[in-house]
């Protein structure tokens, strides 16, 4: 990283506007102070003394005209402005990192790279087909998928280790750096899967009381699904003793509901997906929630690469007889 000054923020005053500038040494510490939230140790691991680092913070602070961090019994602990700094610093690191990768790809012969955090509903049909169809346009264009919920997966996007993420955003989530674009899909149907073979696969219609005593396998706490699953059991007298699993793999858990009776809740086109190979059965039963489809989501300030921008065109409404389901 260069010691050239990085614009971060502006300060308006009677005379105008007056470019903020912070130099990369002051993003190293930020980002030192974060991971070990000692000064000392800060400034070992930036290779400067200690009262080199603490000079470094006070020429922010005062330069910010406001407090960054405290000093605890148990070290440097960020304010609530502190935490702001933390966040930008956090993001230009891994964009830097970023632009150093992507550069190593160009050099190999690649026209771009891309990273893609998505939930697991569009995975087998918007994802899918969009990415094959752009991979035979770009085949030169290096791609990463991550598929988690996106409580797990919005926080990366913010940290600037993902380009774009198919999701939604929880309403407890911190939005106003975010843009999302939906695609006027309907809302998303989620279904009860089991293994095939299960007692209750070959019935006409399943009760919820019919589910009360089987092992759930959930997606952890925090996560929009999670949420609206519990609240419909809630309302059925049914949380009080249920027995879960959590995890957000599909092998997990496509593995387990082999080998048990578990019963899992998963988006129609995920289920259909392995029903088709006889993996699981759905069974007949009508969950009282639906899903608003996820979009795309993408930072506002974050200026998207050329291979983005390309890929973005390929991600269109899919036919209307199938659903993007997470």
């Amino acid at each position: 990283m260069t010691k050239q000054n990085f614009l971060i923020n502006q300060r308006e005053n009677s005379d105008g506007f007056v470019n903020l500038k912070i130099s990369s040494r002051q993003i190293m510490l930020l980002n030192a102070l974060a991971e070990y939230g000692s000064m000392g140790r800060a400034a070992i691991a930036m290779h400067t003394t200690q009262p080199a680092a603490s000079q470094l913070l006070q020429q922010l602070e005062e330069r910010l005209n406001v407090k960054l961090f405290e000093r605890k019994q148990r070290g440097m602990e960020p304010t609530i402005y502190g935490e702001v700094m933390i966040r930008y610093a956090r993001s230009f690191v891994h964009d830097f990192e970023h632009a150093e990768s992507e550069i190593a790809e160009l050099s190999k012969g690649a026209s771009g790279f891309v990273r893609i955090g998505s939930v697991i509903g569009p995975v087998p049909i918007l994802l899918t087909r969009s990415l094959l169809a752009f991979k035979v346009d770009h085949p030169q264009v290096r791609i990463s998928i991550d598929v988690g919920t996106s409580d797990t997966l919005l926080p990366c996007l913010n940290r600037g280790e993902l380009d774009l993420v198919f999701g939604r955003i929880p309403d407890h989530f911190d939005s106003k750096d975010l843009e999302i674009h939906f695609f006027g899909m309907s809302e998303q149907v989620s279904v009860v899967i089991a293994r095939p073979g299960h007692r209750l696969a070959s019935k006409e219609k399943v009760e919820f009381a019919d589910l009360f005593d089987l092992t759930w396998i959930l997606h952890p706490i925090g996560s929009p699904a999670r949420s609206l699953i519990e609240n419909a059991l809630k309302k059925k007298n049914m949380t009080a003793k249920l027995d879960i699993v959590e995890t957000v793999s599909l092998l997990v858990t496509t593995s387990m509901l082999e080998s048990s009776d578990m019963i899992s809740v998963v988006p129609r086109d995920v289920a259909m997906h392995y029903a088709k190979y006889g993996m699981v059965a759905i069974l007949p039963i009508e969950l009282p929630f639906s899903m608003v489809s996820p979009g795309i989501v993408t930072r506002e300030a974050k200026v998207l690469s050329p291979a983005v921008l390309k890929l973005l065109s390929y991600f269109k409404e899919p036919p209307e007889e199938s659903s993007t389901q997470g």
